[in-house]
């Protein structure tokens, strides 16, 4: 009989002990969690800032770029069948930009030194004219990408 409350003795202090841990384990991982920062959100090259004025023009110049660009250019500095288009418009003034869009062909045909370069760079592939984007669809474009 004496065993037998020792043995109830021992399984109930089991239990008492294995539920305090169970109990305080679950209180330090609340605190834990709720001790964690808000994180901040991170804006990178090609997504939209809320705190943006332009949100249309964004918009605009994405769709723009994803349904007439993005099959060959990045808006990185990273090559895809094309050049990477990151500072663009530091490379080259939007009159050039707009002509070029407009037709790569008519401009390295001019003898334009950097569409001849570029033409060159990349094996001699030809651009796709795109004479129905506006100057203001271009700048959207470039304002997405910038």
């Amino acid at each position: 009989m004496k065993t037998f409350i020792l043995q109830s003795l021992q399984t109930s202090l089991l239990i008492l002990l294995v539920s305090t841990l169970t109990f305080g384990f679950v209180i330090y991982s609340y605190f834990e969690i709720k001790a964690q920062p808000e994180p901040i959100p991170q804006f990178f090259c090609g997504t939209i800032s809320p705190i943006d004025d332009n949100l249309g023009e964004n918009i605009n110049g994405e769709k723009l770029f994803r349904n007439n660009c993005a099959a060959c250019h990045s808006t990185t500095d990273e090559t895809l069948v094309g050049p990477g288009l990151r500072d663009v418009s530091e490379r080259r003034p939007l009159k050039w930009i707009v002509k070029w869009v407009h037709n790569p062909q008519k401009v390295i045909k001019s003898g334009d030194k950097y569409a001849n370069e570029l033409y060159y760079k990349f094996n001699q592939a030809q651009m796709t004219p795109y004479p129905n984007l506006t100057e203001k669809d271009i700048i959207d474009i470039l304002k997405y990408i910038n």
